[in-house]
């Protein structure tokens, strides 16, 4: 709340100080331009121009990128709004147009008083538009920080909220099909064990000598699982060991 209401008055000051360099700087390309409303619409953007650039400069220091090109922009838009306040200011006191033979004949306190009422109007523009950068950049970084911190998921309200104890929906119909499911897979597990077994049984009695290793690459089981199987047999009563073989128990 806070970095808003800074970049409110932030933007609330540049928009009037370049109010006032408007004019100046509307009148001073007014000269070199028919219809002379066109000289104001270039102004405009110039200092439209302003806080674009401000906000640009921003964006790219918060991305870390060289804002060195749109800094140099911006210095030069503020230079020439200055010359042009300058100017303007000079030919509204004095009544003629500055050039070097009239600011020959101006006061130095007048000159300075000038200088300070109207060129350093500029420069304040430039810091309000730096400080306008470098506020937004800010006010964004804060936003990624709020926004990580809040949680994924929403809350659950306390209308919807469910019991931990209670059944969800649909568990009551589920059940039935649920057990009927695993009876049958366990029922597939349990025939495709005793095929892997007899099959176990037949190739150790063609090959007596066979590895485990081996054995489990005929019937497609791991060496662990084969191991398993033997030690299941044997405690059956349907394989032996005989020497470095097997001997399959009728």
């Amino acid at each position: 709340m806070k970095a808003k209401i800074q970049i409110g008055v932030t933007v609330l000051s540049l928009m009037a100080l370049l109010t006032y360099t408007l004019v100046h700087t509307g009148g001073l390309l007014a000269r070199y331009v028919h219809p002379e409303i066109i000289g104001y619409v270039a102004a405009f953007g110039i200092e439209a121009a302003v806080v674009s650039l401000s906000l640009r400069i921003g964006e790219l220091r918060r991305t870390r990128q060289s804002p060195g090109f749109f800094l140099f922009v911006l210095i030069a838009v503020v230079v020439v709004s200055a010359v042009a306040n300058i100017a303007e200011g000079f030919t509204a006191v004095q009544g003629a147009a500055l050039t070097l033979a009239t600011v020959r004949t101006l006061d130095p306190v007048q000159a300075f008083i000038g200088l300070a009422a109207t060129g350093l109007v500029s420069l304040i523009v430039l810091a309000l538009a730096e400080i306008l950068g470098t506020d937004v950049e800010t006010a964004v970084k804060q936003a990624d920080k709020e926004r990580k911190r809040q949680p994924v998921g929403k809350p659950v309200s306390e209308e919807t909220a469910v019991p931990a104890d209670s059944p969800k929906p649909g568990t009551a119909e589920e059940s039935p099909s649920i057990e009927r499911a695993r009876a049958a897979k366990a029922e597939k597990d349990a025939l495709s064990r005793a095929e892997a077994m007899q099959l176990l049984l037949i190739f150790v009695a063609e090959h007596p000598d066979a590895s485990l290793s081996r054995i489990g690459r005929h019937i497609n089981r791991s060496k662990t699982t084969v191991s398993n199987y033997v030690q299941e047999l044997q405690e059956a009563g349907q394989l032996q060991r005989n020497g470095d073989g097997w001997q399959v128990q009728s």
